[in-house]
């Protein structure tokens, strides 16, 4: 037996087969339709468009300058001395105390 008739046999017996063959022939009978003139340059014009990486790394460089500057201002300024800092200061050193005692302990045990 050939492999055209088990293909044969097989979609006499199987509806799920024979349908797909019937869609595809179908298909295939359709005309080919060619797309609206001008489509890829709408298409493309409806796209947002994208900044160049050049002015991108401009703007974050810009940003970094302007949290660098004014990081450097409050320094000067006095603004860490105050109260509320002083008090996240220290709560921020414990913390690392605290998460460096738990990491050495996880270290040097043997799982």
């Amino acid at each position: 037996m050939t492999g055209c008739d088990e293909t044969r046999e097989h979609l006499e017996s199987c509806e799920d087969c024979r349908l797909h063959v019937v869609v595809e022939a179908r298909l295939r009978t359709l005309p080919v339709l060619e797309p609206p003139a001008g489509l890829v340059e709408r298409a493309m014009k409806s796209l947002p468009r994208v900044l160049p990486v050049r002015r991108e790394f401009y703007r974050l460089a810009a940003a970094a300058v302007l949290l660098i500057g004014l990081s450097v201002a409050a320094l000067w300024a006095g603004l860490d001395q105050s109260a509320p800092v002083q008090t996240v200061k220290e709560r921020t050193a414990q913390a690392l105390e605290a998460t460096s005692a738990v990491w050495d302990a996880w270290r040097t045990q043997t799982w």
